[in-house]
C-alpha cells in the first residue's frame, strides 16, 4: 500500500493523468497539502511539473504559470546543496523538458555532480557513477552539449575503461551531426577533436591478431565510425583511401571482415571521386567475373586467409555502374585501352544473349555504356558499341515483359532525340502486335508476358505522345489511347482471375492510365466540364474493389476527391493508405493540412463508408471516424510525442552495445522530427478546428500539444540557438508542398492566432498595467533569454509583410486576404494600445476601417443565381492544389469558403469588442472609445453572422442536390466524347455500383458543407 505520503502522490498523478481531471485539479491538491503544513522537496518539485502541464495561451510571460514552474526547477537545481533524492531530480528532469529547457539540464547534473565530489572526506576527485549520472541524464534529454562535457569528463578520469573513451567520440561527432548547416563551422573543433581520437584508436591497431591497447578500435562497429566521421568531417579521399586498403583499418582486414562489402564499395566510391578510374574497373571485373576482390594473401594474420565471395555483388547494379562509368572513362583518353575493349565485348555478349540468360542489371549495364559513349565519336565508331536506340528496344524485348521496364527504360528514352523515340515506339508497338493476346493458345505465363509488355508500351505513349511533362497535355487520339488500354484491361482479366484481394494486378496500370488520360481531357477544359474527374473517381474506386491495397490509386483517389469538393471522402480514403509514423511528415500535406477550413466537423457515418477490414489493417493510426479531423490531428501528434520519448532510449541503447554505426542516423532523425514544419501545421489546424467547434483546448492535451505549439513559435536547434518562425533567420523560403501549404501559411495564421489571444488575455487583465509592461507581455511568450534584447517589431506588422509578399499573394485566395487585413487592422490597435498612446484619435480611425472592410467582406458575399444551379458541380470542378481560384466568382465551393471565412471573422472582432471594453491598455486612452461605437459593431456582427450562417446552409443545401441525370451523364459520359470510357462504365461497372459512387460523393459534401452553417459565433 505505501506510506500514506505515497498514497496522496498517487492521488495527485491520478487526477493529472485522468480523463475527466487534469492540472488545474491536481495543482489544488498539491496546494492544499502545502498549507496544511506538508514540505520536501519531492513535493515542491511536483508543483513546478504540474505548473508546466497549465494552459498558458497568449499569459505574459510574467504571469505564466511556466515561469513560476521555471522558477521553482532553478531553485531546486542549483542551490547549494542540491537534493540527493533521485525522485525529485528526475521531476525536475521532466519539468525541464515540459518547459522546453532541456541545455538547462546538462547544467543541473553538472551541478549534481560538482556538489557530490565537493562533499567533505571525500579522498577521490573522480566520482565515476555521478559522471554516468550527469551523462545519462544528457542524453535522456537530447542535450548533447551536456553529454559531450559529461563524457569527455568520464573518459579521462576513468582511464582502464575503453567504453568511456569510444563515448566521447561519439558524443563529439554527435555535436556536429546534431547542428544546422549553418552553425557547423561554430562546433567544427568538435568534429576534428573526434576525427583526432579515433584515428588515434585506429593506429594503434595490432597488425598480427593480439588484442592490442585499449583505446585501440577493435570491433567492426568501431571502424564504421571511425568512416563516418571521417567521411562527415570531410577529410581528404586519399587519406580515406589508406585507411580502406590498410591491413588493420582496410576492408580485408581481420575487424572489417563484419562490413567486408560495404567498406569495398567506399573504397570504390572514394576512387571514383580521385579519377582513379583503371583500380576501379579492375576491382568492378573481378567482383563481376568471380564474386570476389583480388587482394593479396593475408596469411600473416593481418587479413582474411579465404577471399570473400558473394553471390549479390556479383550482379550488383552499383558494381555495374562503376564498372561502366570506369570503363568509358579510360576509353575517353585511349579507345585502344584492353580495359575499355574487354568491357565492350562483355557487355555486347550479354546483348546477344547465349546458353546463359543475362540479368537486368548487366542489361541495363549495356544501356549505361551506350549512353555514357554516345557524346564520344571516337567511341561510337567502335564495333562493339551499340547505338542506344538499339540497346533500348533489345532491353525491351527481354524485360519488357516485368513491372520495371518502364522505370528502368525511362532514363535513358529521354536522351533520345524525337525522331529516335517516334522509332522506338513504333519498333516496340511492331514487337507487342507480333503476339496474338487473344488467342487461346497462349499459356498463363506468356500472356502474362505478353500484356505487360502492352503495359510498359502504353506507359512510354502516354508519356510521350500525350502528358509530357515541357508542355500542355494533348487530347486528340486520346479517345483510341484509352479504348486501347481498356482492351488489353479485358485480356488481362484473364491473368488476374486468381490473384487474391491483396495482391497487385497487371490490369491495375491500365486503369490508372484510364484516370489519367481522364485528367488531361479534364486539365484541357477543367472550368467547363468536370464530368471527367466523377468517372475517373469511379473507375479508380472499381480497381481498388479489385485491388484493395493498390496505393498509387488510393493516393491519386485523394486528390481527386479534394478537386470535386469531398474533402470527407478524401480523408476516408487517406486513411485506407495506412499511413503510418514518420510517412505522416512526407504525406500529410495531400489531407491534413486544411481541414479546419475544408472539413471541421465530422461525418457521423462515414465510418461505415470504410470497408471493415481496413480499421483492422491500420489500427491504432486510423481515427475512430476516419472524417474526425480533431482525431487526426491527436492521432498525428503522437508520433512526435512518442518520438521525443523513445529516441534518446534508442541513443541510449546503441551506445550501451557499442552500436555506433546506427547513432548518426538516429540523431539526424531525432533532429527532423524535433523541428518538422509538419508538426507545427498539425497543431494550428487542431487548435483551429478545436476553436470552430467552440471547444476550450483541454488539459489533457495541453502537455503535448502546448509543447508542440512552443516549438511552432521559438523552434530551438540542437545546439540550442533560437530558430525564430518569423525572424530573419526563420524559414523565409517555400516548402516543396505546393501552394497554400507553404511556410507563409504557417506563419500568417501563427501570428493571427497571436494576436487574437493576445486581445484575450489584456482584456482579462484585472488591472491597468504600465505601457513598458503590456509590450513586454505582448511580446514575451515568444521570446526566451537568447532573444529578449531584440527589437520587438509588432505582429500587425509581420502578418501584413507576408501577405503582401509575392509568396502570400499565391498562398491566400481573395477572401483569405481580407480576413487577414481585418486581422491585422485588430494588431495595430494592440500595437496603439501598448504605445501608450494619450489619444485614441488613431483606434477610432482604426476601427472605422474595420467597419468599412467587414463591410465590403459581407457585402461580397451573394448566392449564386438560379441560372448557375443546372449544374451544381460544373463550377466547383476547377478546385485543385487545395487552392480557392477567385476565377471562380460565385462558385457554390468559393462562397461557401467566403461564408466559413465571414464567420471567423465575425469571431475576431467580437474579441476585439471584448478587448476594446475590459482591456487596462485601452482604458488608459484619453478619450475613452466611446461604447456606443463598440456597441454598433456587436450589432452589426449579430446581424452578419446569423445571414451568413444562413446563407451557407442554402448554398450547402445546393450543392448536394445530386439527380438522375448526373448519373446517366456518367453512364453515357455526356460531354466527354470518350466512347470506350462510357462502354466500360456501363458494361463493367454498371449503374448500381455509379448510384453508389455517387451517393458517397453526395453524402460527403452533404455532411460537409451543411456543417458550415453549423459554426457559432461568440
Amino acid at each position: 500500500m505505501g506510506t500514506p505520503f505515497d498514497r496522496k502522490n498517487q492521488q495527485v498523478w491520478e487526477t493529472l493523468n485522468a480523463p475527466g481531471g487534469g492540472a488545474k485539479q491536481a495543482l489544488q491538491l498539491i496546494t492544499r497539502r502545502l498549507k496544511k503544513g506538508e514540505k520536501g522537496d519531492y513535493l515542491t518539485a511536483l508543483r513546478a511539473f504540474i505548473l508546466a502541464h497549465l494552459p498558458t495561451a497568449g499569459l505574459p510571460l510574467q504571469t505564466s504559470p511556466l515561469a513560476e514552474a521555471f522558477q521553482i526547477c532553478n531553485s531546486l537545481a542549483f542551490r547549494n546543496p542540491p537534493s540527493k533524492d533521485s525522485d525529485t531530480n528526475r521531476l525536475i528532469e521532466m519539468t525541464y523538458v515540459y518547459l522546453g529547457k532541456k541545455e538547462e539540464i546538462g547544467k543541473f547534473h553538472e551541478h549534481l555532480y560538482k556538489a557530490r565530489i565537493a562533499t567533505p572526506g571525500r579522498t577521490k576527485s573522480i566520482d565515476e557513477a555521478g559522471l554516468k549520472e550527469w551523462y545519462n541524464g544528457c542524453m535522456r534529454a537530447c542535450d548533447w552539449t551536456g553529454m559531450q562535457k559529461a563524457a569527455m569528463a568520464l573518459q579521462k578520469g576513468v582511464m582502464g575503461n575503453r567504453a568511456y573513451y569510444f563515448w566521447a567520440i561519439a558524443a563529439c561527432f554527435i555535436m556536429v551531426v546534431a547542428c544546422d548547416d549553418d552553425q557547423r563551422s561554430s562546433v567544427g573543433i568538435f568534429g576534428m577533436l573526434a576525427s583526432r581520437m579515433i584515428s588515434k584508436a585506429a593506429s594503434e591497431i595490432p597488425e598480427g591478431k593480439e588484442l592490442g591497447p585499449a583505446r585501440s578500435i577493435r570491433t567492426a562497429a568501431e571502424l564504421q565510425l571511425l568512416y563516418d566521421i571521417l567521411r562527415f568531417t570531410k577529410v581528404d579521399d586519399a587519406e580515406l583511401v589508406k585507411y580502406l586498403e590498410s591491413k588493420t583499418t582496410g576492408f580485408n582486414s581481420r575487424i572489417g571482415s563484419n562490413s567486408y562489402w560495404e567498406f569495398w564499395w567506399m573504397l570504390v566510391e572514394t576512387k571514383l571521386r580521385l579519377q582513379e578510374f583503371k583500380d576501379v574497373n579492375e576491382h568492378c571485373h573481378s567482383v563481376l567475373s568471380t564474386g570476389s576482390v583480388v587482394t593479396k594473401d593475408g596469411s600473416d594474420g593481418t587479413g582474411l586467409e579465404q577471399p570473400k565471395v558473394s553471390r549479390v555483388w556479383k550482379d550488383d547494379w552499383k558494381v555495374w555502374a562503376a564498372y561502366v562509368k570506369s570503363a568509358v572513362e579510360v576509353g575517353v583518353k585511349d579507345p585502344e585501352d584492353l580495359q575499355f575493349t574487354r568491357a565492350a565485348a562483355l557487355l555486347t555478349e550479354k546483348l546477344k544473349g547465349g546458353e546463359e540468360r543475362a540479368s537486368r542489371n548487366a542489361l541495363l549495364a549495356a544501356i549505361e555504356f551506350a549512353s555514357l559513349c554516345r557524346p564520344h565519336s571516337n567511341l561510337n565508331c567502335k564495333e562493339d558499341v551499340s547505338a542506344l536506340p538499339a540497346v533500348c528496344f533489345t532491353f525491351f524485348e527481354r524485360q519488357g515483359g516485368t513491372s520495371s521496364c518502364y522505370d528502368d527504360l525511362r532514363p535513358y528514352v529521354t536522351k533520345l532525340n524525337t525522331d529516335e523515340r517516334k522509332e522506338l515506339l513504333e519498333k516496340m508497338t511492331g514487337h507487342c502486335k507480333s503476339k496474338d493476346i487473344t488467342s487461346s493458345e497462349l499459356s498463363t505465363k506468356e500472356l502474362t508476358n505478353a500484356v505487360l509488355e502492352w503495359v510498359t508500351l502504353l506507359k512510354f505513349r502516354f508519356w510521350t505522345e500525350i502528358d509530357d511533362q515541357e508542355r500542355l497535355p494533348v487530347t486528340e487520339g486520346l479517345n483510341d489511347y484509352v479504348q486501347e488500354c481498356l482492351a488489353v484491361y479485358n485480356v488481362s482479366l484473364k491473368v488476374d482471375i486468381d490473384l487474391l484481394v491483396t495482391d497487385m494486378r497487371i490490369g491495375d496500370e491500365l486503369l490508372l492510365l484510364v484516370a489519367k488520360a481522364l485528367m488531361c481531357k479534364y486539365a484541357a477544359s477543367r472550368m467547363q466540364d468536370p464530368l471527367p474527374v466523377r468517372v475517373a473517381i469511379i473507375i479508380l474506386e472499381h480497381l481498388l474493389t479489385k485491388s484493395k491495397h493498390n496505393f498509387t490509386a488510393l493516393l491519386l483517389l485523394v486528390r481527386l476527391y479534394m478537386i470535386i469538393g469531398a474533402p470527407s471522402c478524401a480523408t476516408i480514403e487517406y486513411q485506407r493508405l495506412s499511413i503510418k509514423q514518420i510517412q505522416n511528415d512526407s504525406l500529410s500535406h495531400h489531407v491534413l493540412t486544411r481541414l479546419s477550413t475544408l472539413l471541421p466537423f465530422s461525418v457521423s457515418s462515414a465510418a461505415k463508408l470504410l470497408h471493415p477490414t481496413d480499421m483492422a489493417d491500420v489500427g491504432m493510426h486510423v481515427p475512430h471516424n476516419p472524417t474526425d479531423s480533431l482525431e487526426m490531428y491527436d492521432i498525428s501528434l503522437k508520433l512526435y510525442k512518442n518520438a521525443n520519448r523513445t529516441n534518446p532510449d534508442m541513443i541510449s541503447l546503441a551506445f550501451k552495445n557499442g552500436a555506433y554505426g546506427q547513432i548518426k542516423d538516429m540523431v539526424l532523425f531525432e533532429k527532423r522530427v524535433s523541428s518538422s514544419i509538419s508538426a507545427c501545421q498539425f497543431e494550428l489546424e487542431r487548435r483551429r478546428v478545436q476553436r470552430f467547434r467552440g471547444m476550450a483546448v483541454t488539459e489533457g492535451s495541453t502537455t503535448a500539444a502546448g509543447a508542440q505549439w512552443d516549438r511552432a513559435l521559438n523552434i530551438k536547434t540542437s545546439d540550442n540557438r533560437t530558430f525564430d518562425l518569423f525572424g530573419e533567420d526563420g524559414w523565409n523560403t517555400g516548402c516543396d508542398m505546393g501552394p497554400r501549404v507553404g511556410v507563409q501559411w504557417v506563419q500568417a495564421f501563427l501570428l493571427t492566432e497571436h494576436i487574437v489571444a493576445t486581445l484575450v488575455v489584456q482584456s482579462q487583465a484585472s488591472s491597468a498595467a504600465e505601457p513598458a509592461k503590456a509590450s513586454s507581455a505582448a511580446s514575451g511568450s515568444r521570446t526566451n533569454e537568447s532573444t529578449s534584447d531584440k527589437e520587438h517589431v509588432p505582429y500587425s506588422k509581420r502578418l501584413r509583410g507576408i501577405i503582401e509578399g509575392e509568396e502570400g499573394v499565391k498562398g491566400f485566395t481573395r477572401v483569405e486576404r481580407q480576413v487577414l487585413d481585418i486581422v491585422c487592422l485588430m494588431g495595430d490597435i494592440q500595437a496603439e494600445g501598448e504605445g501608450g498612446s494619450k489619444s485614441s484619435g488613431k483606434v477610432k480611425l482604426l476601427l472605422t476601417e474595420i467597419s468599412s472592410k467587414f463591410q465590403a467582406l459581407r457585402g461580397s458575399l451573394q448566392p449564386p443565381s438560379k441560372d448557375s444551379r443546372e449544374d451544381v458541380t460544373s463550377v466547383v470542378g476547377g478546385m485543385s492544389h487545395l487552392s480557392l481560384d477567385d476565377s471562380q466568382g460565385m462558385a457554390l465551393w468559393y462562397n461557401l469558403h467566403q461564408a466559413y471565412m465571414i464567420l471567423e471573422a465575425c469571431k475576431y472582432i467580437l474579441i476585439l469588442c471584448d478587448y476594446l471594453e475590459k482591456a487596462p491598455v485601452v482604458k488608459a486612452l484619453k478619450p475613452q472609445i466611446p461604447k456606443s461605437q463598440i456597441t454598433e459593431i456587436k450589432n452589426m456582427i449579430g446581424s452578419s453572422w446569423k445571414a451568413v450562417v444562413q446563407m451557407a446552409k442554402e448554398q450547402a443545401k445546393d450543392a448536394v442536390q445530386v439527380t438522375e441525370s448526373d448519373i446517366d451523364a456518367v453512364l453515357g459520359c455526356k460531354g466527354l466524347d470518350m466512347a470506350s470510357v462510357a462502354e466500360f462504365v456501363k458494361g463493367t461497372i454498371g449503374r448500381e455500383k455509379v448510384e453508389s459512387y455517387m451517393d458517397k460523393i453526395a453524402g460527403s459534401r452533404s455532411s460537409t458543407w451543411a456543417a458550415v452553417g453549423g459554426v457559432k459565433v461568440g
